[in-house]
C-alpha cells in the first residue's frame, strides 16, 4: 500500500513538474515570437524608408527592384498574417515604381501610395 501511494505522488508531481514546463516554454515561445515580429517590423519600416531618386535612373530601379525583393523574403519569416500581408503590400508598392517615366509627379503620387502602404504595416506592427 505504502508503494502505491509514494508511486501516485511521485506520479502527480511528474506530472505537475510536466505542466509546469509546458507553460514556461508556451511563454518563451510567445516572447521569441513577439521578439521575432519586432525584429521583423524594425527591419520592415527600415525598407520602407526607400525613396526613389530622378538623378540615377538606374540605380533607382535597381534599388526598387532589391528592396521590393527583401521586403518579399522578410515576408516570408513572418508568422503573423496581418505583419506578412502588411510587408508584402509595401513590397508590391515599391515594386510598382515606374522608373523609365520618373518625374516629380508620378514620384509625388508613388509617394501617397507608399504612405497610405506604409501606414498600413506601422499599424499591423504596433
Amino acid at each position: 500500500m505504502r508503494h502505491r501511494l509514494t508511486a501516485a505522488l511521485s506520479a502527480a508531481a511528474l506530472l505537475g513538474t510536466l505542466t509546469a514546463c509546458d507553460t514556461v516554454r508556451e511563454a518563451t515561445s510567445s516572447a521569441s515570437n513577439a521578439a521575432d515580429k519586432t525584429s521583423i517590423c524594425i527591419e520592415a519600416v527600415r525598407l520602407a524608408g526607400f525613396t526613389p531618386s530622378t538623378q540615377n535612373l538606374e540605380q533607382t530601379a535597381e534599388d526598387a527592384k532589391k528592396t521590393s525583393d527583401d521586403l518579399t523574403k522578410l515576408a516570408d519569416r513572418a508568422a503573423d498574417t496581418t505583419v506578412r500581408d502588411a510587408i508584402n503590400g509595401m513590397a508590391d508598392q515599391i515594386a510598382t515604381l515606374d522608373v523609365p517615366n520618373l518625374d516629380p509627379a508620378t514620384v509625388a503620387g508613388w509617394t501617397k501610395q507608399k504612405l497610405d502602404a506604409f501606414n498600413t504595416l506601422t499599424q499591423a506592427c504596433l
